[in-house]
């Protein structure tokens, strides 16, 4: 949890592994490299100095390097600190499913288990499921570049199974394949189909009479996290 939240907070203030490691040496009067800022957020655990100096640096209370969940910063958020209350109100907690989706590869989810916990602004979710129940999985393989690409991470809202009166889109979705993220298009015939944004991969018409036995829709894309 601390090298992830090290890593969340130093970018939302847009800082660089070489600028946290400058800012540190002068403060603690002792060189401290970029290497040793990607080893803290690798999951190397740093001295107690050098905590105190990343939470003075980062302007946030030490705590939050371990635990910023949401009921850590409401109780520790007051009226005077409003940079802080706007984390609380601009960000939503996504669950990071176990597993990963396919992108021209298999993939494979639990969906109960949770690996990790997201911290997403608001404006990287679609409006309209800001307060739904979104997930977060990992994908691997290339088939929806450039869209997404392999490790970055899908965000989507699960969908109750059956459900076909959907609109064209991006969506999660399970075939004898595996589990697939894929753009669909849902024809007036009652046919779907399934196709990738990178174009070396071939598109997939479904009959309507077949979709139910060979396709479960898992969930709609929502949005998107680019590690690159």
């Amino acid at each position: 949890m601390f090298g992830l939240n090290l890593k969340k907070y130093r970018k939302l203030n847009s800082y660089s592994q070489e600028d946290i490691a400058n800012k540190i040496s002068v403060l603690i009067a002792k060189k401290i490299k970029a290497v040793n800022v990607q080893s803290w957020e690798s999951g190397t655990n740093p001295k107690l100095e050098v905590i105190v100096a990343l939470a003075e640096i980062l302007d946030i209370p030490e705590q939050f390097l371990f635990d910023d969940s949401k009921e850590v910063i409401n109780k520790i958020v007051s009226k005077e600190v409003p940079t802080l209350k706007a984390i609380v109100e601009h960000t939503k907690r996504v669950p990071l499913l176990q597993g990963y989706v396919g992108a021209g590869s298999a993939g494979i989810i639990d969906d109960v288990a949770i690996e990790n916990y997201l911290y997403i602004d608001n404006c990287s979710i679609k409006s309209a499921y800001v307060n739904s129940d979104v997930r977060g999985l990992t994908v691997i393989g290339d088939s929806m570049q450039p869209y997404i690409s392999e490790n970055d991470i899908i965000l989507f809202n699960p969908i109750q199974k059956g459900q076909y009166n959907l609109n064209d889109g991006k969506y999660i979705i399970e075939t004898i394949n595996g589990v697939m993220v894929k753009n669909l298009q849902f024809k007036t015939n009652g046919n779907i189909i399934i196709s990738s944004c990178n174009k070396s991969y071939q598109s997939e018409e479904i009959n309507k009479n077949e979709s139910q036995e060979v396709l479960d829709i898992l969930g709609i894309v929502v949005g998107r996290i680019l590690k690159s």
